[in-house]
Formats: C-alpha cells, sequence, structure tokens
C-alpha cells in the first residue's frame, strides 16, 4: 500500500494496488469530506461511510456530515424558530 500522509499528523490516506483508498484519522477509519473507504470500479462494490470508527450508510453520513458544527440542537439558532 502507498502511504500518503496528510498535513494533519493523526489523518492518513492508503491506497491499495487493487485500487481501494482507505482514509483514517487517529487510527480509525474516518471522513468528513468523502467516504472513508473506496473501492475501485472494477471491484463492483459500493463505498462505506465511516465518522471515527462506526459505519453508517450514505443516509446517515450526510445528516451526520450537516450537522457537524458540534452545537447541540437547543443551542443551534438555526433550529429554533422565533414567532
Amino acid at each position: 500500500m502507498e502511504d500518503v500522509t496528510n498535513t494533519d499528523y493523526k489523518s492518513r490516506t492508503l491506497t491499495s494496488t487493487d485500487g481501494r483508498t482507505i482514509i483514517y484519522f487517529d487510527g480509525k477509519l474516518h471522513s468528513w469530506d468523502e467516504p472513508a473507504l473506496k473501492y475501485a470500479k472494477e471491484l463492483k462494490k459500493k463505498d462505506e461511510y465511516y465518522i471515527y470508527g462506526f459505519q453508517y450508510t450514505k443516509d446517515e453520513w450526510l445528516e451526520a456530515r450537516r450537522d457537524r458544527n458540534g452545537v447541540p440542537p437547543e443551542k443551534n439558532p438555526q433550529v429554533t424558530s422565533r414567532f
């Protein structure tokens, strides 16, 4: 596997000889920007989405990604409506 290290020392992207791309953060599969485990088209497998080592479906990952600012819903000004 070829190791491509990002500027953040905890983040790593590995590319295997069969075309898989694996993104790690702090030793766990994790990526906010793209699938953490991407397969080559020849393997005919779906990409896998992980956040801090936990696997999500694409829809769950998109929802978590949208809400990643870390503010609880009750304190988020976008969630509370004003009358």
